[in-house]
């Protein structure tokens, strides 16, 4: 359509939901329906032991988060469930300072595909909703993935792009809100749309389909559908609600986000991270710290914020003179 083709699954969405390459893109997550039919075990929530444990490994600052590609220690999945409980009630409290740390859990969660209905029965009750939502956004990527018969091989270089902080969350909100009472498609759809696509504004750069701008529309779509400019946050911000609207926006959502892209782990990831947000506008922020992750033949490369290359590079001579860089 107007984004990336199926070659994107390399790209953004290793960043949290699927691990060692991006298997949905445009994301990390189509339908509405992000539970599985199969329902967790009950809890209570963690052991006591487990979530007094926590408190040892939260960064403490958001310059430590920032400089975070992976987790270094070893976690087992009671330490995941507790840590997760944590990390998701801090966020709920719109704490920015967990937003890198909750990804990176995120992350440590795909790798680690054994651990998620441990995970699901041991956090806490009142952030399972968030939780299950992501994990089976993620889990449905990955099965979709390892359905693909032809799937396409991770690149060899490091995209033209560069990494940069998304605007203040005042400005992005005022956005959101701009665009939903001009189409009256919800700001969440438009806020999970935006941390799909370029990590709300991280990324500036061209898609290999030559997508543009923070919402990543091909020119010859935005001609079609929308005015200004779709490289300007607030043109595109519209411009995505206007045609998220011109294809059944607000009133079906799954029709409408699979019109913008045409990748069912792409609506279901969108429709996750919607519907957290609408359920908790605080998490907005949270979500804005995290960071952008790169699939490539020589592992997954963390993007900080920094990074800057107007030609494409080869990730292993990156990764040489950047091993900080390095994901697992």
């Amino acid at each position: 359509m107007r984004h990336w083709r199926p070659d994107r699954v390399r790209a953004v969405v290793v960043t949290a939901i699927a691990l060692a390459a991006c298997v949905a893109c445009s994301g990390e997550g189509g339908s509405t329906a992000t539970s599985s039919s199969a329902e967790p075990p009950a809890t209570t929530g963690v052991t006591a032991s487990a979530a007094a444990a926590v408190t040892t490994t939260l960064p403490a600052t958001s310059t430590t988060l920032g400089n975070t590609a992976h987790i270094e220690e070893t976690l087992t999945a009671e330490q995941v469930a507790a840590e997760l409980t944590a990390v998701e009630r801090a966020a709920a409290s719109g704490d920015p300072a967990v937003g890198v740390r909750q990804q990176l859990l995120y992350r440590y969660l795909s790798g680690h595909a054994d651990f998620d209905g441990a995970v699901l029965a041991g956090v806490g009750d009142d952030v399972r909703p968030a939780v299950e939502r992501i994990v089976r956004a993620r889990q449905f990527s990955q099965q979709r993935a390892a359905a693909n018969t032809n799937p396409t091989p991770p690149s060899e270089t490091l995209p033209a792009w560069t990494i940069v902080e998304p605007a203040p969350i005042g400005e992005l909100l005022d956005d959101y809100q701009t665009a939903e009472a001009t189409t009256g498609v919800n700001w969440y759809w438009l806020a999970a749309i935006h941390l799909q696509e370029t990590r709300m504004g991280r990324i500036i750069g061209t898609s290999s389909a030559g997508a543009v701008g923070p919402m990543q529309f091909l020119p010859s779509t935005w001609r079609q559908c929308c005015t200004g400019d779709p490289t300007v946050t607030r043109d595109a911000i519209i411009g995505a609600a206007t045609y998220l609207a011109q294809h059944g926006a607000p009133g079906d959502m799954p029709t409408a986000l699979h019109a913008y892209n045409p990748s069912d782990p792409y609506v279901m990831t969108v429709t996750a991270f919607a519907e957290n947000l609408r359920d908790n506008p605080k998490l907005l922020d949270v979500y804005r710290q995290w960071q952008v992750f790169y699939g490539t033949t020589a592992g997954t490369v963390r993007l900080p914020i920094g990074y800057s290359q107007a030609e494409p590079v080869p990730a292993a001579n990156y990764l040489a003179g950047h091993p900080e860089d390095a994901a697992s």
